[in-house]
């Protein structure tokens, strides 16, 4: 999505600028000797704790800066239920299209299925391909299990704010609701974090959560 090439097209002069950087330390210490290393190590931790301290205070979901996107609106003769899902792992629990059709209260389901690229700071900054690569196979997985259930699914994955997903997602599919599936035992906290809350506030159209268990 185009959240994730901007992410990518950042991290190319940040990496420059780093390793612009180290190479000017390494020529000075080299220069100046052993007390140049000192200073340099020193000022080094002191970047390291500004840099941490000022991330850990960051906004956790940028989107929330922009207004949330005018939801789409189904046709109305449509007796199709249209739900986004917000997935942090692959749903292949046999029970989660049951819990979907349960949702649907017996109308045809179409899912669009968002997968965040979730990863961490660092793999942001230096556009790591892996975090892309565990959401595709998130992606893969979830609407490949509920094709087999019936359920007519198209996926993409997405930027690793849950919020910017679901803003990216209803921005092209009119949804009847917008489903949060998280599962337990991984790294991410989408209820701790207050995603449900906060999208709940955010969008016009019902908010649900879904935790599956592990495995």
């Amino acid at each position: 999505m185009k959240g994730e090439t901007r992410a990518e097209l950042m991290a190319i002069p940040i990496v420059a600028v780093v390793v612009g950087v180290l190479g000017i330390i390494f020529l000075i210490g080299s220069v100046a000797g052993a007390w140049a290393w000192v200073l340099i190590g020193a000022g080094a931790l002191g970047l390291l704790v500004f840099f941490a301290v000022r991330y850990s205070r960051r906004n956790p979901h940028p989107a929330l800066s922009s207004p949330a996107p005018v939801v789409l609106t189904p046709e109305p003769a449509d007796d199709t239920y249209r739900v986004l899902v917000i997935a942090d792992e692959s749903c292949v629990d046999p029970g989660f299209p049951a819990q979907l059709a349960a949702h649907a209260d017996g109308r045809t389901i179409e899912a669009l299925v968002v997968a965040p690229a979730i990863g961490s700071w660092l793999a942001r900054w230096t556009g790591d391909e892996s975090t892309h690569v565990d959401a595709r196979k998130h992606l893969d997985d979830t609407v490949t299990a509920l094709a087999r259930a019936g359920i007519t699914a198209m996926g993409e994955t997405g930027a690793d704010d849950p919020i910017q997903a679901a803003d990216d997602g209803l921005r092209e599919f009119a949804a009847n609701e917008i489903i949060f599936v998280t599962k337990s035992g991984t790294s991410t906290d989408w209820i701790e974090e207050g995603v449900i809350e906060t999208a709940t506030k955010r969008y016009a159209i019902p908010v649900t959560h879904i935790a599956l268990s592990a495995g």
